[in-house]
């Protein structure tokens, strides 16, 4: 029982990641609570559209339709409160695989190589750049999350089965201004499709296996950066009581981007203010001296 208060926040997380997996495919299994993606979907009648891809579709289309601006707008406050990169650590796909991945032993990676954190920021403003030249969503086209989340709630896998749903679903991103002629028409196509977000969630492993761990969330996700962007701002953080911490280190250990504690350890802060913390809660768990609490920054911190 005490491991189990010990990791509760870590099961939490974990409880919601499936969640979120269980309404992606919840329609295939003929519930009606929600319908979507993670990019565009519809829960208890609420629509709710990922921020970044309705900027990335306002771009492209040169256009604004109301109900997805209120949408992302329903999405941007609920992760400026809890923190930007929350939808990393409790709701990606991808974070998850990356967190597995991190796992695996140091010793299978046959390079270590590590790109500047910057170039995220640099591949946001690059496809939004081509979004608004080609007139079409690039980012939408080949995000990991969208591909595999689409294919998830879908079920494009088995297309002959799942025709009726992926028109319904199809009708629903036209319904909210969202052009869909970029998606594939027949079942043969959506196989297609399958197979390559299959093929691009593999490279993804391999590359977070042998090269560098966390390759995409932490380094090269446009996701992530624009979430970043947001955290920067989102009145919840972790906090850390410099007077009890004994600098064990455990905290970096069970941290993927662990470099965000850095600064609160050394005792630079009593904030973890890097905005690149996905808020996942790990640290707060496994912390020894119970130093580190998820807790609202309300003013500015003073210098020291």
């Amino acid at each position: 029982m005490s491991g189990v208060m010990n990791n509760r926040r870590r099961l939490l997380r974990r409880i919601v990641q499936l969640v979120v997996l269980f309404l992606l495919i919840s329609p295939l299994f003929q519930f009606s609570f929600f319908s979507g993606t993670l990019i565009s979907g519809t829960i208890l009648g609420i629509n709710m559209v990922d921020p970044l891809a309705a900027i990335d579709f306002i771009l492209a289309t040169k256009s604004v339709y109301l109900p997805v601006i209120i949408g992302a707008v329903v999405v941007l406050l609920f992760y400026f409160i809890i923190g930007g990169r929350s939808f990393c650590g409790w709701v990606c796909p991808m974070y998850l695989v990356s967190e597995l991945i991190a796992k695996l032993p140091k010793s299978w990676r046959a390079f270590s190589y590590k790109p500047n954190h910057s170039s995220k920021f640099w591949l946001l403003g690059i496809l939004l750049i081509l979004s608004v030249i080609t007139s079409q969503p690039v980012f939408e086209i080949v995000s990991p999350i969208g591909i595999i989340s689409q294919n998830i709630a879908m079920g494009i896998d088995t297309p002959p089965k799942n025709t009726a749903y992926i028109e319904e679903n199809i009708q629903s991103l036209n319904e909210l201004g969202i052009k869909t002629s970029l998606l594939p028409n027949t079942e043969a196509e959506y196989v297609v499709l399958f197979n390559y977000s299959l093929w691009l969630l593999l490279s993804l492993v391999l590359i977070d296996i042998f090269i560098t761990r966390g390759w995409w969330c932490r380094y090269t996700c446009p996701v992530g950066a624009f979430y970043t962007i947001l955290g920067k701002y989102s009145p919840l953080k972790i906090k850390i009581d410099h007077d009890s911490c004994t600098n064990c280190g455990d905290c970096f250990t069970v941290c993927l981007p662990a470099e965000v504690l850095a600064a609160p350890v050394r005792g630079d802060t009593a904030w973890v203010n890097n905005s690149s913390c996905t808020n996942c809660l790990n640290c707060v768990d496994i912390c020894p001296e119970k130093s580190l609490k998820f807790s609202i920054k309300m003013a500015k911190e003073k210098r020291r």
